[in-house]
């Protein structure tokens, strides 16, 4: 057997594998996308059909309301503050736990991870009653600081793999340099981690894009909810034949997920494949 056909060979378990996860996971999609394409009355009609026939941009149309857009809107604002925040504060952070080992730092990691496993529910009610009588709930802030405590813990464990990976002599040879620790941060640590940057500010952004939960308990004002909030909206309070607006729903809201992981691709694959090299 030729090397050629032993890699085609050991490839096939592989191939296999995302066959099989391609026919489990596409046709839903590819059916949304069908139904935001058709006709109200061919969203219904039975036989369905997968191709739409005519092709009809209405439900994209009818879903650019006023409402609809105050989603989109306040997903955005939220998930670029948290990436701003989670940065702001889980970059020194890991750094700190990387650089300056000790029992102390040591012990605070085993905790932010056994933190990082709490299912967040199991403080939501408690965090709901201490703050519905103070000016916070219905806020930016609050939602924000929020989302950014849910994945500190997270955030600093992949981030502390990346400072991990990087040799201690180069921040050695910038400090006999004359660089303080500020300049060797700025100036050789996060040029070099910036694989790791883009691929946290994707994975915090689509955790919060896809989040249901927080900004269903901790914001009740109608001018705060989500993108996920609009979704589930369109399902309990439809009203006839709604599933074409809902479909057109669903794609538009997975297009900025779908847009900030091909922006970052490069950066993201590499972040998430690189993280555990050392040397």
């Amino acid at each position: 057997m030729t090397s050629r056909a032993m890699t085609a060979v050991r490839a096939l378990p592989v191939w296999l594998t995302t066959l099989i996860l391609a026919v489990l996971v596409l046709p839903p999609v590819a059916w949304i996308l069908s139904t935001s394409l058709k006709r109200d009355a061919d969203t219904v009609a039975f036989p369905p059909r997968w191709i739409p026939d005519p092709f009809s941009s209405a439900q994209y149309s009818g879903i650019y309301t006023t409402t609809n857009l105050r989603f989109f809107s306040n997903s955005l604002i939220l998930a670029i503050g948290s990436i701003a925040l989670a940065l702001l504060i889980c970059v020194p952070a890991a750094y700190a736990a990387t650089r300056f080992r000790s029992r102390i730092t040591e012990t605070v990691m085993t905790l932010v991870i056994v933190l990082a496993m709490v299912p967040g529910i199991v403080v939501f009610i408690a965090l709901y009653a201490m703050l519905v009588g103070t000016s916070l709930i219905n806020t930016y802030p609050l939602l924000i600081v929020v989302y950014t405590a849910m994945i500190s813990g997270q955030v600093i464990l992949f981030l502390r793999s990346f400072f991990e990976g990087i040799p201690l002599e180069l921040e050695e040879a910038a400090a006999l340099d004359g660089c303080g620790r500020r300049q060797i941060v700025m100036k050789v640590v996060l040029p070099l981690i910036r694989p790791g940057i883009a691929a946290v500010a994707v994975f915090v952004f689509v955790f919060v894009w896809n989040d249901f939960l927080v900004a269903t308990v901790l914001s009740t004002s109608e001018d705060m909810k989500t993108v996920q909030n609009g979704i589930v909206r369109y399902i309990t309070t439809g009203y006839g034949n709604f599933w074409g607006l809902f479909a057109a729903f669903v794609v538009v809201g997975f297009a900025p997920v779908l847009a900030a992981f091909a922006i970052f691709q490069r950066w993201f694959v590499a972040g998430m494949t690189s993280g555990g090299v050392k040397g």
